[in-house]
């Protein structure tokens, strides 16, 4: 039996579809989806819910790779903890639709969505925006893509939030994943990959 033969595939990776086989084209994107997984939910124990909630926001790009139950109650709890209201909203329609949660679970958030939204109007508190350094626009500090050029934004390695400023940006020489500089000067290791980082 070879490498690649049908019998070699681990349980379960036939039937998750073009997601799992696109792993083969990116072999980074399952250990990134983990990893920023972790970095929200680290980000959200350490009471850091903006930055939490802005990478929880980034793993909706992983919904192929994640169970998308356990990225939208996530990006729920942490932007309700935000006060941003109108972000916990979409994100409990989101846990509301999903086909695969029984009803039990269904009705849990449906009560929990209820409880919540019968205190607070589902509107978010504040809104950062940063410039594209593309096209100018205005947008909010937490979009991977500008809608206005399509012009798309490293993720950082280290907080989750989108490289906009592309002057001091660190990037590893083994995983090739980016960081701002900035966040990388006390680190000996990329925290994507834990390559040990070589001093210039």
């Amino acid at each position: 039996m070879g490498l690649f033969d049908e019998g070699s595939v681990l349980p379960g990776d036939l039937q998750r579809g073009d997601n799992q086989a696109n792993m083969l084209d990116n072999p980074w994107k399952g250990a990134e989806a983990y990893h920023f997984l972790l970095l929200a939910q680290r980000q959200l124990y350490e009471g850091y819910v903006d930055a939490a909630m802005k990478t929880c926001l980034h793993l909706r790009e992983y919904d192929g790779l994640l169970d998308p139950e356990d990225i939208y109650a996530l990006l729920a709890l942490a932007s309700c903890a935000n006060r941003a209201f109108a972000t916990c909203s979409r994100a409990f329609i989101k846990l509301e639709a999903l086909p695969e949660i029984s009803k039990v679970k269904r009705e849990a958030y449906e009560d929990l969505a209820m409880n919540i939204f019968m205190k607070y109007s589902p509107k978010d508190s504040r809104s950062n925006r940063a410039e594209c350094t593309s096209c100018e626009t205005m947008i909010p500090d937490w979009v991977s893509v500008c809608p206005s050029c399509n012009t798309r934004f490293a993720t950082c390695i280290v907080t989750g939030r989108p490289i906009m400023d592309v002057t001091a940006v660190w990037t590893c020489s083994a995983c090739k994943h980016s960081a701002l500089e900035q966040d990388m000067t006390m680190r000996a290791h990329c925290p994507l990959c834990h390559s040990v980082i070589l001093s210039n």
